[in-house]
C-alpha cells in the first residue's frame, strides 16, 4: 500500500495497492482465458485453433480482443499479463 500527503490529509491511490488489481483488471471470457494461456506457452493462432478446434482466424480474433480488453500490443506483453496474473 502506497499513502502520500496531500492537503494535509493522507491518500490511498487505488491503482498502487495490489489488492486492487485483480478487480481493477478488465474480465476475459473463460475462452479468452485459454488462449491467452496457450499464446502465453508460445503456440501461434494455428497451433491455437488446432489444439481448442477452432480456426486460426477464430484464435485471432481472440488475441485481438485480449489485447482490446488488456491494452496489450504485442506477444511479449501478453506473456507478460500472463505470468504476472498466474493463467
Amino acid at each position: 500500500m502506497t499513502v502520500r500527503r496531500t492537503a494535509k490529509t493522507k491518500y490511498k491511490d487505488p491503482a498502487l495497492d495490489m489488492k486492487n488489481t485483480r478487480r481493477a483488471t478488465p474480465r476475459l471470457t473463460p475462452r479468452e482465458r485459454q488462449v491467452l494461456s496457450l499464446v502465453a506457452h508460445g503456440y501461434t493462432s494455428k497451433q491455437i485453433g488446432e489444439k481448442l478446434g477452432i480456426s486460426p482466424r477464430t484464435a485471432e480474433t481472440h488475441r485481438v480482443n485480449i489485447g482490446r480488453r488488456l491494452g496489450i500490443r504485442n506477444v511479449a506483453q501478453m506473456v507478460r499479463y500472463a505470468i504476472e496474473n498466474k493463467l
